[in-house]
């Protein structure tokens, strides 16, 4: 008896949406959050194999727009039968989307069991509208699920899939690329760490915390870009505000060299309280202030396209500052207009 088929994950008829690195044998690398693959297939359902290098690698899996469930990869190989059941010749669409984002671990997915009788359709086409998010956790969508509030970790609460990135992407009807990393920052990570990637490294790979293999921009050109960063600058202390705003201007260099004339929204961060009277709104206000003197500096130069986009505070829970799924539905709603104006979508 023959053994089954494997066809790789960057086979032409699997659709994939997000950054990867290459593996041998056609497999793909995940690092970031919100990686999506889809594909369509009739006969017998495939089984997924995934290889994942801590416990903590989580997707959603879903099956002709249903609501997914959490697939939750042990350490090590996996090997998933699709509990989607066969399809007849009219196929069944199986869309992954991964929740979990580079500090939870890395995951491997190799490709696709095929038993006999089973065959891809063509491929899921993607939307032409290209959207590109540069963070941190709560791009990531840490802690979204948060709720009822608990008092111990578990990275099923991480869904990067209801983070306001997506959801902007889902209502805008437009891709989206999540680039983002808990813990880091512009300039420096929550612990005040300055010789670990933060947004101006891992904005050039296609795995975070791997300098190699680099990543080509000329692969996703988005039509606007969002940066919602500084939260994690802030943990330790006020960066100085010359200091920061430069960083600002250098990055958005860079992201100028290579997406020319992409609008570009600056977000406050949603975590910042935004009362007078907090005790912290000294954070906000400066991270205001650099912002705006970046878009100052383009518009002298006649480039209106990068803005500042405001957003209110969103408290999480009493046990995580993180802001959950309602709260990245009100952050979404907060930037939709500003991208629709930059857009004319």
């Amino acid at each position: 008896m023959s053994s089954p088929l494997l066809l790789p994950a960057d086979h032409s008829r699997i659709a994939l949406m997000g950054r990867t690195a290459p593996l041998p044998g056609g497999g793909v690398r995940m690092g970031f959050p919100g990686i999506k693959f889809c594909f369509r297939y009739t006969g017998p359902a495939p089984a997924l194999h995934f290889r994942a290098d801590t416990p903590d690698c989580c997707f959603n899996l879903s099956c002709n727009g249903w609501e997914p469930v959490v697939l939750h990869l042990l350490q090590g190989s996996n090997r998933i039968p699709l509990p989607t059941g066969a399809a007849g010749p009219e196929g069944c669409t199986v869309e992954l989307v991964r929740r979990t984002e580079a500090w939870q671990g890395m995951a491997d997915f190799l490709g696709l069991e095929m038993p006999a009788g089973t065959r891809l359709l063509e491929a899921p086409v993607w939307p032409t509208r290209r959207l590109l998010f540069i963070g941190d956790s709560i791009t990531s969508g840490e802690g979204i699920d948060l709720f009822p509030a608990a008092a111990s970790a578990n990275p099923r609460w991480s869904n990067a899939a209801r983070s306001f990135g997506m959801l902007l992407g889902r209502w805008l009807d437009a891709q989206v690329h999540l680039v983002s990393y808990g813990g880091r920052g512009l300039t420096r990570t929550w612990d005040n760490r300055t010789d670990q990637a933060n947004a101006p490294q891992f904005f050039e790979r296609c795995l975070p915390d791997d300098p190699s293999p680099l990543w080509n921009h000329g692969h996703y050109v988005p039509d606007a870009i969002v940066v919602c960063l500084g939260t994690n600058d802030f943990s330790s202390s006020l960066p100085d505000e010359s200091a920061f705003t430069a960083a600002w201007l250098k990055f958005l260099a860079r992201m100028r060299a290579v997406h020319a004339g992409t609008p570009i929204l600056l977000a406050e961060s949603p975590i910042f309280p935004d009362a007078p009277e907090a005790p912290d709104i000294g954070k906000r206000r400066l991270l205001r202030r650099c912002l705006e003197a970046v878009a100052h500096e383009y518009s002298l130069a006649g480039d209106n396209t990068v803005q500042v986009a405001p957003v209110g505070h969103q408290p999480g829970t009493y046990l995580d500052a993180h802001p959950v799924a309602f709260q990245h539905e009100r952050i979404a709603l907060e930037l939709l207009p500003r991208l629709r104006a930059l857009t004319g979508w």
